[in-house]
């Protein structure tokens, strides 16, 4: 077994934390498949079975044992959502009514999703893997110069997932493997307060930011029948995440009820993300040609309510840092479909292609503007350039259609204030995904 390169990999990791943002979620609700840059091409066509690159230790560590030398895998996506709400606002609080027709917000925002893998053999029969990636992600920004301001500004939530794991040969053919995750999530829900919302001049901001560590794990199976032929299916397991933070209520509102800003330290609220199931095939039909295709079926049914203790605001026409929100998201499980070919060009250039759909768990009764997530469909593109015997670089383009989204939630209360929305959210997403992939040999 080749010496690990520690300080290498260490220096590795520091850059890519650094570059850790939030992620607009691309797939089902805030569930996204950018976890590296070469499957954007093909849509994860290949998830568990393709087992092409490091990033195997993520989707099916039993891939890990078709590496006979350390690898590690650079991954980018850069992901530019487009999505605009237009309907009605109206904003209820003890001093009465205001209704808002004709509001358009925009919401999307610029994203960047980094991700790192790392395999090494240690045995014949044995590897290692490590996996740095965002699979989980969400972001929602319509600022603060519309009406809808009052149902919320920024939604953010992003998972970073930490996870070592093993890969095992038990036959030629037959492989497995396992890993173990740690996961840490970050979540700011921002909205503005207000007593009027014919004066603007007394909005008042809610920031509320929390945090949690969670433990989870993930594994699979590869069976190759001969070189050309491979079924994979892989794992990963729900984490719960009991996430703990603060809640501010900062401006005009808070000055003349409080003197001043004001805000809790016990803000909490439980997140159980969930499991989902991949099942993929790999087949090449001639020499320059490889098919595949996944399968993936995710758990949401779990998610039912989505509630905020301890947020700062107005209750009661007074401040108070024990307010409890509550929005009703009654998701159901759904599915991810893909299907995509490499064409093998030259020995340096791969060509690749692939579709997709995406199904999303969020009911139309209960979607909301925070995320106003509707079915999906994506055609993509990308390539492989193998620069040198060691180092390759890949590129893949993706475009998602997304089917207009009609917004109708239940009222949203917070504190004294409820708001009701009435439209719909038109929009869609363009994906680039970028790859270096390095093998220390």
């Amino acid at each position: 077994m080749k010496r690990f390169i520690l300080s290498r990999l260490i220096s590795v990791l520091c850059a890519s934390g650094l570059m850790m943002i939030s992620a607009q979620a691309m797939a089902s609700a805030y569930q996204i498949w950018e976890q590296d840059g070469a499957s954007i091409g093909n849509v994860h066509a290949g998830y568990a079975a393709e087992a092409n690159d490091a990033s195997t230790a993520w989707y099916n560590p039993a891939g890990i044992t078709r590496f006979t030398n350390q690898q590690l895998v650079f991954g980018a996506s850069i992901i530019v959502p487009n999505f605009k709400y237009k309907g009605m606002v109206n904003v209820i609080t003890p001093f009465g009514e205001t209704p808002f027709d004709n509001v358009t917000a925009q919401g999307g925002t610029f994203n960047l999703v980094p991700s790192l893998h790392y395999v090494a053999p240690l045995t014949d029969r044995i590897g290692f893997g490590f996996s740095l990636d965002v699979p989980f992600g969400l972001k929602t920004d319509y600022g603060r110069n519309s009406p809808l301001r009052y149902a919320g500004t920024l939604t953010s939530v992003q998972v970073v997932d930490i996870s070592p794991s093993l890969g095992f040969k038990v036959t030629d053919k037959a492989s497995v493997g396992a890993g173990f995750d740690i996961q840490r999530m970050f979540g700011e829900f921002d909205q503005e307060g207000t007593p009027l919302a014919t004066e603007p001049e007394l909005d008042t901001e809610n920031i509320t930011k929390l945090n949690d560590t969670g433990y989870g794990y993930h594994m699979g199976a590869l069976y190759e029948f001969n070189p050309c032929t491979r079924v994979g299916i892989s794992y990963h397991s729900q984490v719960v995440h009991h996430l703990s933070g603060s809640s501010k209520f900062i401006g005009r509102l808070a000055d003349d009820l409080n003197g001043g800003p004001f805000g809790s330290s016990r803000a909490t609220a439980n997140v159980t993300l969930p499991a989902y199931t991949a099942f993929s095939l790999y087949q090449k039909i001639i020499p320059q040609v490889a098919v595949m295709g996944s399968a993936i079926y995710t758990q949401w049914n779990g998610f039912k309510t989505l509630t905020l203790h301890n947020a700062a605001g107005v209750q009661d026409l007074a401040a108070s840092t024990d307010i409890t929100v509550s929005v009703p998201e009654y998701y159901h499980n759904s599915w991810s479909l893909s299907v995509g070919a490499d064409y093998y060009a030259t020995d340096t250039i791969t060509l690749r292609g692939g579709v997709g759909y995406d199904q999303t768990p969020v009911r139309t009764t209960y979607r909301n503007v925070q995320l106003p997530d509707n079915d999906r469909y994506l055609v993509a593109v990308g390539g492989h350039f193998q620069a040198t015997k060691t180092v390759g670089f890949d590129l893949g383009y993706s475009h998602v259609f997304s089917q207009a989204s009609r917004v109708h939630p239940p009222a949203q209360v917070t504190g004294d204030q409820i708001v009701q929305t009435d439209g719909h959210v038109n929009g869609g997403a363009d994906v680039i995904g970028m790859q270096l992939t390095w093998d220390l040999v």
